[in-house]
Formats: structure tokens, C-alpha cells, sequence
């Protein structure tokens, strides 16, 4: 009888797979949701936009972007982590949402650990440390050494979450205390900066980008480990404090349970379109550096390694998110 059952159970799991297997050969069959967890017309909707329109023309079928903007991404998320996973679904996922949200929120209505099928990592867009023209400061060096000579007097703009964790995270590798000012937005923290009521703040690349190209900012150095393509002269925090890496990345995931043959055509039809040089070129326009990952394991990896970084910064400088 064991024999007869065991027979049984090896035919059912073949059938499994062949039909696992029949199933992502012909994916996709109809119109993809690819969930966008922001308003229209930020860097994520202009990436997941284009990450759009092309995978239609490489699937030969819809990509749609459902842009559910709110509470830090958990909106858009939660949607995703609620979805069939059938490949139909999915979600761009940047760090907030997959390494910190799980730090910052007591309470958090889905699980990036359990939740989501990693696909692959798509791009950085790097944050910056910016300075009114005439805060007496040009290097990261320069920022240090201010603080110090007066410390904790030194104010600087912040207007989201990752802002606070990538200043707690250079106030400790640098020994100093920037006083963080909490803003809603980075526009109206641009505008204050403008107006020189704080000296620092820390944006969005594609956003202080066009003011320090019309000479009304300093960008100080980027958050992330590479120099931008588009402005090879800022440098990074990193060239001054080695291994310092606080930039945001965008990624896309799926549903937890969508089949493994479904998520490898994913990942491979993403990073055929990141590698193509027109999407490398209206990408690097505005600010995001196209990034792929070399398989969805290599993602995951990424992933519980961005985890562990900034679950140690976020305790150490105490935030927490009701």
C-alpha cells in the first residue's frame, strides 16, 4: 500500500510540474498589472511606466501600471501581497517598502519576507546631501567638520523616512549629530532651503538635480555607492566614509506562491529591457541608474542584506513609525 502511494505521489508532483512547466511557456496570456506604489509622475511612476509599454512589446501583451500611492507604500504592498499569485500582479517595490517599512511600523499589514516572490532588483535613484550657496560647506568633510566645531547646532532638512535613516546613518559613521527637521515633502524642503531657513537637507537626486544645474543648490554627495553617469562630478558619501550605502533602489516582486518558471520569465524579459540603450538613456536623463540583478536568488540575497543594514540603523537612531 505505501509502495502504491508512494507511486502515486511521485505521478501527482510530475503532473505538477509539467503543468507548472506548460504554464510559464505560455506566459503571459492577457494583461499584466504592475502595481505602482506612488502618484503619477515621480521617478517610480516614470520607471514603472516604461518598464510598461516596453514588457508589452516583449510579451506581446498589456502591462498596465495601477499607481496606489499611500502610507509609505504599505497601500500599494498590501495589494500585491494579497493578489493570485499568477504572475499577473505585480509590484515596484523600492527599499522603504521591502527593508524598512518592516522596522519602522509596529503593526504592518503584510510581511516582505513571506509575502513576495522576489523578481529582480531595477534600478537606484540616488538621494543626495544638498546645501543652500551659502552655507559655508563643499564636501561631506566640510558638513563634519561644521558639526563639530559646534555640536549639535547643525540642522538638516528631512521630509521621508529614508531621509532619517540615511542621516542617523552618517551621524554614526561620522561621530557627529545632525539635527534632522522634519518636513512634508521634499518640495516644500527644497523651498525652505531656498529661502535659507535650514543650510542642509537630504533629497531626491531628480529633484535637486535641475536647481543645482541652474546654480541655486549645492548637491554636497550622494547617498549611494556609485557617481551618477549624468553628473560624474558629485561624489559620494562612500569615497569619505567606505562602504556608507543609503541610496534607494527600486525592484521588482511578486506574489509569494507564483511558480519559479513564471518568476525566471520575469526576470529575464526586465533585464533584457533594462540592458536596451534607449531605456539606459531616458533613464540616466533624469536620474535613475538602471541596475538588474544576475537572478532572482542574487535579489533575494540583496535583499536580507540591505535588511540587516538598515534594521540596525533604524534602532540605533530610534525611529519608529505608528
Amino acid at each position: 500500500m505505501k509502495a502504491v502511494l508512494k507511486r502515486i505521489a511521485v505521478a501527482a508532483l510530475a503532473v505538477f510540474a509539467l503543468t507548472q512547466f506548460a504554464v510559464a511557456q505560455t506566459y503571459p496570456t492577457r494583461t499584466i498589472t504592475l502595481i505602482v506604489p506612488f502618484a503619477p509622475g515621480g521617478p517610480a511612476d516614470v520607471l514603472g511606466r516604461l518598464i510598461g509599454q516596453k514588457l508589452s512589446e516583449e510579451f506581446g501583451q498589456q502591462v498596465v501600471v495601477d499607481n496606489r500611492s499611500g502610507a509609505n507604500t504599505i497601500v500599494g504592498a498590501q495589494a500585491v501581497a494579497r493578489a493570485k499569485p499568477d504572475g499577473y500582479t505585480l509590484l515596484l517595490a523600492i527599499d522603504g517598502t521591502l527593508v524598512m517599512n518592516p522596522f519602522l511600523y509596529s503593526k504592518l499589514s503584510y510581511d516582505p519576507f513571506k509575502d513576495f516572490e522576489p523578481v529582480t532588483l531595477v534600478a537606484a535613484v540616488p538621494s543626495s546631501i544638498t546645501a543652500a550657496i551659502t552655507t559655508p560647506v563643499n564636501t561631506i568633510k566640510d558638513i563634519v567638520d561644521l558639526e563639530k566645531a559646534k555640536p549639535g547646532t547643525l540642522q538638516i532638512g528631512v521630509s521621508t523616512p529614508t531621509s532619517q535613516v540615511a542621516i542617523g546613518l552618517l551621524n554614526m559613521r561620522a561621530g557627529i549629530k545632525l539635527t534632522m527637521i522634519p518636513y512634508r515633502g521634499g518640495t516644500t524642503q527644497i523651498t525652505s532651503m531656498l529661502a535659507g531657513d535650514i543650510p542642509i537637507g537630504h533629497e531626491s537626486v531628480n529633484v535637486a538635480l535641475p536647481l543645482y544645474r541652474a546654480k541655486k543648490i549645492k548637491i554636497i554627495a550622494l547617498t549611494g555607492q556609485k557617481r551618477l553617469e549624468l553628473a560624474p562630478e558629485i561624489p559620494t558619501i562612500a569615497e569619505t566614509f567606505p562602504g556608507f550605502d543609503m541610496g534607494i533602489w527600486q525592484s521588482v516582486v511578486a506574489p509569494a506562491g507564483t511558480p519559479k518558471e513564471i518568476v525566471a520569465r520575469l526576470h529575464a524579459a526586465i533585464n533584457k529591457v533594462l540592458a536596451m540603450p534607449d531605456v539606459r538613456e531616458r533613464l540616466t536623463k533624469v536620474g535613475i541608474q538602471p541596475s538588474g540583478s544576475a537572478s532572482p536568488q542574487e535579489f533575494a540575497a540583496f535583499v536580507r542584506a540591505q535588511a540587516d543594514t538598515r534594521s540596525k540603523v533604524i534602532k540605533a537612531v530610534g525611529i519608529k513609525i505608528e
